[in-house]
Parts: structure tokens; C-alpha cells; sequence
């Protein structure tokens, strides 16, 4: 919807360009799908965005990086130190990355992409205080675990949720040992249940399925059997389940 008056317009500019800064403050880069959502641009039409996304980079704060792509190429936007500046606080306990395009990692950048949409989707149901596994301020927070997920969120309801991201399959001694943290984790009162989430139902089913051949684990230095108790703090979703369903934590 077009905003006529030059003061609302202005203002509705400058809260898209603190949303795009914030969320970079945090995963530091991005794609153009996923910016868009973050500032609340609908529709097919992108014009708006890369206007913004044009200014900011003019403006110092942001980096464009374009890499190849089967199809030709793509663009990304990672957070300028300038950028970062603007965005940083007193209270933050890790200074946070900025983007540097030579150290991007392109064999891990669409996991990169696929957890922002999973962190999105939650955050669209009331999720809050997401916190990237990644960062150093997660090990601060979350210290003595050896598995760390791909994100922690705060659902609505008030349950901490550790997301697992899955975009390829992970072995089945790698899965035991995964759960076994998390069940530490679940017992030290750190986060209420792990969410695994997957691009598509066939590996939602594969993933159920391994979990469904797993017969022990070990909870509090005791080996014991996976099962339904045991099990009831591991949530499995596809991508597109969470973006058109309200989260659950059930």
C-alpha cells in the first residue's frame, strides 16, 4: 500500500532500514527472498526492496557479493563495519561479524539461507529471542554442551526451542549422539525440545524413520531406552509446514 504523507513515508523508510540492519546484526548476510520478508515487502515485485537494498549499499552500510550459480549468478548483502556500527550497543556481549566476502563459506550458504527461513516462519508464529548456534555468544550462553543446533528461539508459549536444520542426512551414530545432548540439555533446564526441520517430506520421513530404529540412548550417564518419553521432546517439520502452519510445540 502507498503512503501519501511524506512524514509516514519517511518513517516507514527508516523502520525497514532498522529491521534490514538488525536482522544482518545477527546472520550478518542474506538473499534477496529473505530480506524481503524480514522488512515486510508482499507481492511479486521486488522494485522496492532492491531501492532499498541499492540505498543502504550507497550508504556504506551494506556489501553486495555476487557468486556463481548453475543458472548465471546470485546476489547477496552482508553488514558493512559502518553498518555495524550503527546496530552495535553496550549491552551486546560479543561484538558482532560483519561481512567480509573472501572468508564466505559457499559450501554451507544455502544451510545459511534455509535456517533464515526457519528462523522467519517462528518468529512470524511469536518466536522470540532467536539466537544463531554459531555464534560465540551461544557458547557463552549455553556452555558445556557438545553438540550445538542451528538456532535457539523463545516460542509464544513460552517453550525454548532448539532448531536442528536438515538439509542432507546425517548418520545414524551422528543422530544418537545429537539426541544425547539434547537430552542433557532438556534435563539441565537449557531449552524444552528440539525441532528438527527439513526441505521436504521424504526426508521427514527418512529422519522419523532412523529415529524410529534407534533402541537406546543415554540420559544422565545411564543408557536407556528411546522411547516415547525419552522421545517427546524431538518435533520434526518440513520448511513449507512451517511457513503455512502455526508453530507447535506438541
Amino acid at each position: 500500500m502507498l503512503i501519501h504523507n511524506v512524514a509516514e513515508r519517511n518513517e516507514a523508510a527508516k523502520r525497514r532500514m532498522r529491521a534490514l540492519l538488525y536482522f544482518l546484526k545477527e546472520e550478518t548476510i542474506s538473499d534477496l527472498r529473505t530480506l524481503k520478508k524480514v522488512v515486510g515487502y508482499k507481492g511479486k515485485h521486488n522494485h522496492a526492496m532492491y531501492k532499498l537494498l541499492n540505498k543502504a549499499v550507497a550508504m556504506g552500510l551494506l556489501i553486495k557479493h555476487e557468486y556463481p550459480v548453475l543458472t548465471g549468478k546470485k546476489s547477496l548483502w552482508g553488514l558493512s563495519m559502518q553498518g555495524l556500527a550503527m546496530v552495535v550497543s553496550a549491552d551486546d556481549k560479543v561484538f558482532p561479524a560483519y561481512f567480509e566476502p573472501g572468508k564466505l563459506k559457499h559450501s554451507t550458504l544455502e544451510h545459511r539461507l534455509l535456517n533464515q527461513r526457519v528462523r522467519i516462519a517462528l518468529e512470524e508464529k511469536g518466536g522470540t529471542g532467536w539466537l544463531n548456534g554459531d555464534r560465540r555468544e551461544f557458547m557463552l550462553r549455553y556452555p558445556g554442551f557438545r553438540h550445538r543446533p542451528d538456532g535457539i528461539i523463545t516460542l509464544s508459549s513460552g517453550a525454548i526451542v532448539a532448531v536442528e536444520t536438515e538439509r542432507s542426512m546425517k548418520t545414524r551414530a551422528r543422530y544418537i549422539s545429537i539426541i544425547n545432548s539434547h537430552l542433557a540439555a532438556s534435563d539441565a533446564g537449557r531449552w524444552h525440545y528440539a525441532m528438527y526441520v527439513m526441505q521436504n517430506n521424504k526426508t521427514k520421513i527418512a529422519l522419523i524413520r532412523l529415529f524410529d530404529s534407534i533402541r537406546t540412548v543415554v540420559r544422565n550417564g545411564i543408557l536407556v531406552p528411546f522411547n516415547a518419553k525419552n522421545r517427546e521432546m524431538f518435533l520434526f517439520r518440513t520448511i513449507d509446514e512451517l511457513e503455512q502452519t502455526p508453530a507447535s510445540d506438541d
